[in-house]
């Protein structure tokens, strides 16, 4: 696993290496990051966070802050070490918390220019966290959600319109920007 683009591009990840995180395929990741532009801006927010590669992969190309969440242990410990290893320390928060209760937690004036949504696979949480993250998010932000290819989200969830979907093998990718 590895950095695809920007200024970190080719850069190795470590994994989190348990059975209950799932990584997404770098080919995956690059066709994920095509389709929302090349160049980010602002601040990410990398939900169900695992090794951290969708929140530094935006750090890379330029977001300037990046908050991850996730309730694991191992995973925050990835984390924060792939983060040193590219020298961006300074430009992450990393939560250990389940991500329901980061959001309920979340300060009034925190808004995010992309948030990336990858649970795992069994959890139908996606309507919910998108609910809750809609005030936390400019008008033009995107949301990306990364799923199991047999869910399908609505085109709407409050202010947010479905823009792109795409299938990749089991999983599904669907991009959402506020209107």
């Amino acid at each position: 696993m590895r950095i695809i683009g920007g200024k970190h591009r080719a850069r190795k990840l470590d994994r989190v290496g348990k059975i209950t995180t799932r990584e997404t395929a770098d080919m995956v990741k690059e066709s994920i990051f095509n389709m929302i532009g090349g160049t980010l801006v602002g601040t990410t927010l990398d939900l169900f966070a695992g090794s951290g590669a969708y929140g530094l992969e935006a750090i890379s190309r330029g977001s300037n802050l990046c908050y991850f969440v996730d309730h694991d242990k191992d995973a925050v410990k990835t984390i924060k070490k792939n983060a040193e290893t590219l020298g961006e320390l300074e430009n992450v928060v990393i939560e250990l918390k389940p991500v329901d209760k980061f959001l309920k937690s979340m300060p009034k004036d925190l808004m995010f220019d992309q948030v990336f949504i990858d649970p795992p696979y069994d959890l139908d949480v996606y309507e919910a966290v998108i609910s809750e993250l809609n005030d936390h998010l400019y008008v033009d932000s995107l949301v990306v959600c990364e799923s199991s290819k047999h869910v399908i989200l609505p085109d709407q969830i409050l202010s947010l319109e479905k823009i792109k979907e795409k299938v990749y093998g089991i999983k599904r990718v669907t991009i959402y920007e506020k209107k």
